[in-house]
């Protein structure tokens, strides 16, 4: 009867977690990523044997879609759903929140196998990170680490009691997953290093198996427009100089996201209740610094820059701490297996899982973003569990949770009041503008979607079709095309601005794609009053026509 009740209690958590994923993205306006996802699969729809030969502007102008650096396994998915559901913002996020719920249930499966005690609690500051809420949109994140943790479900999985199998699974997941981002292809390294350590070296062939799968997608690119897409992605120049500005935006966004480490902080040292005292200590002073600053911030007696700065602080303290606290345990742990013979296969998968996803990211990527820190949030979270215990107190658990999910809703409910600035405005700015007019815009994000849905036309920046007697409409703070190609004897003439008016709920800030695409300067989430942004309408006239 108590395991019953336990399951039954367990359970109703875990779909409370899921349905708190889900209401913060439902029906949320497309953003970011999203239009060229969905762009991609309405082109798939009507070519599937060339779903990378069609053409999106996603920069400047018109581009092939192979352009982009995504595989398309889950714009396929999104291109059969769309056939029999269609693509509204309800249909589509209905198919996300599928993924969303694999990745709750497979965080807890993970954790109740390593960590059985805390399995509730874990998934629970897992599930309720803001990188987990925040991001799911429709991008490929989610769907993706839905298949990291599959793929490490299967290997630490005592159930599975047959080694091929075991690896046969976990080479089809890896392979597949590679099929929805290329970051995945870490997961192959360590399936080579769970087959050497295991010394299940008659099972080498196993291995073969994503490869094979990748084997195809590229024969199939080539089917396509005569090139292997994964060897045809840009590449940038990798030098000391950008490793270390990679390395130290990746700490600035791993800090920003794990609010929950103050549960580790006032416990650093097991056996030394002074110095777990002075950390208690410094925690607690942050955290009321933090509040003092914030406040401040929202009755306008203290400036903007300020918090910034102490913020930028705060993220890249907690990132840095994170990661000696890792470090330190990683070294512990290496001792163990070299010295005592002491091998722990699923802390070592963990290990393996962190430093290959963070190393790929850092060496690979061309800018850093939370999503990036999603991908090992779980392992680094379970490394700190493991090797420093959960043994604050009650207060300390729910203060972690309270502030993880906290941060959560608030940078949730604000992303999807931004989102859906440009939804509406794409409506109103259309009704308010001549019928008969032909209207152009800049921007791309999920704008464009919108945009274009209103009966916009989309501007070419390298040959502007623009004329006199037509609309510009110019959103400031999205990822914009240059205007500087259009012809010096056309002036474009301000008409109206759409500003978005702050308030309470728009006080976190992910404005400007920042939780999107962050850096050492430029911080994954701020606090401010300000506006999300601005967006202009033009009207085009000739040079000297006079106001």
């Amino acid at each position: 009867m108590k395991i019953r009740i336990r399951i039954s209690y367990e359970l109703i958590v875990l779909l409370l977690f899921w349905l708190f994923a889900t209401i913060i993205n439902f029906n949320k306006a497309y953003h970011i990523d999203d239009t060229v996802h969905l762009e991609t699969a309405q082109w798939i729809i009507k070519n599937p044997l060339n779903p990378m030969s069609g053409m999106i502007n996603w920069d400047q102008n018109e581009a092939p879609i192979h352009n982009l650096n995504q595989p398309h396994l889950y714009f396929y998915i999104l291109a059969i759903w769309g056939i029999f559901f269609g693509f509204s913002e309800a249909s589509t996020h209905i198919l996300q929140s599928f993924f969303t719920l694999i990745c709750i249930v497979l965080v807890y499966l993970i954790t109740k196998i390593i960590i059985p005690n805390h399995r509730i609690l874990i998934t629970g500051l897992l599930t309720l990170s803001p990188a987990f809420i925040v991001g799911q949109n429709l991008m490929v994140d989610i769907p993706l680490l839905s298949f990291f943790l599959g793929f490490y479900y299967c290997l630490i999985n005592p159930q599975i009691e047959s080694e091929k199998k075991r690896l046969i699974l976990a080479g089809v997941i890896a392979g597949f997953a590679c099929l929805i981002k290329y970051s995945a292809l870490p997961l192959l390294l360590v399936m080579l290093l769970y087959i050497i350590l295991k010394r299940r070296f008659e099972l080498i062939w196993t291995f073969f198996i994503p490869i094979i799968i990748l084997l195809l997608w590229s024969g199939f690119n080539y089917f396509d427009y005569g090139a292997i897409h994964i060897l045809d992605r840009p590449r940038r120049e990798l030098t000391i100089s950008i490793i270390f500005d990679m390395s130290r935006s990746w700490l600035i966004c791993l800090g920003s996201i794990i609010p929950y480490s103050m549960v580790w902080l006032i416990n650093i040292k097991k056996d030394s209740k002074n110095v777990n005292l002075v950390f208690k200590i410094f925690v607690t002073l942050s955290l009321i610094v933090l509040v003092i600053l914030i406040s401040g911030l929202y009755f306008n007696v203290i400036n903007e820059k300020i918090v910034e700065k102490y913020l930028k602080l705060l993220f890249f303290s907690n990132g840095i701490t994170i990661s000696i606290i890792l470090l330190t345990h990683f070294v512990f742990e290496s001792i163990k297996i070299l010295v005592m013979k002491e091998l722990n296969h699923s802390i070592i998968l963990l290990y393996l899982w962190l430093i290959s996803s963070a190393a790929f990211i850092i060496i690979f990527s061309p800018f850093l973003a939370t999503r990036h820190i999603l991908l090992v949030i779980v392992p680094i979270t379970l490394i700190l569990v493991n090797c420093s215990g959960i043994n604050s107190s009650l207060l300390w658990k729910i203060t972690a949770i309270s502030v993880t999910t906290f941060l959560a809703l608030a940078l949730g409910i604000s992303d999807r009041i931004w989102a859906n600035y440009y939804r509406e405005n794409a409506v109103l700015i259309r009704e308010q503008l001549p019928k008969k007019s032909t209207i152009y815009f800049t921007g791309h994000w999920g704008w464009q979607w919108y945009a274009k849905k209103n009966g916009m036309q989309q501007l070419e920046s390298l040959n502007p079709q623009i004329k006199p007697g037509d609309y510009l409409v110019y959103p400031q703070g999205i990822h914009q095309q240059r205007l500087d190609k259009i012809p010096s004897q056309y002036k474009l003439k301000f008409v109206r601005e759409y500003k978005n008016e702050p308030s309470r709920f728009t006080f976190f800030k992910t404005d400007t794609g920042r939780f999107y695409a962050s850096s050492f300067n430029k911080l994954p989430w701020l606090v401010n009053r300000r506006s999300f942004d601005s967006i202009i309408v033009y009207k085009v006239v000739w040079q000297d026509v006079q106001k």
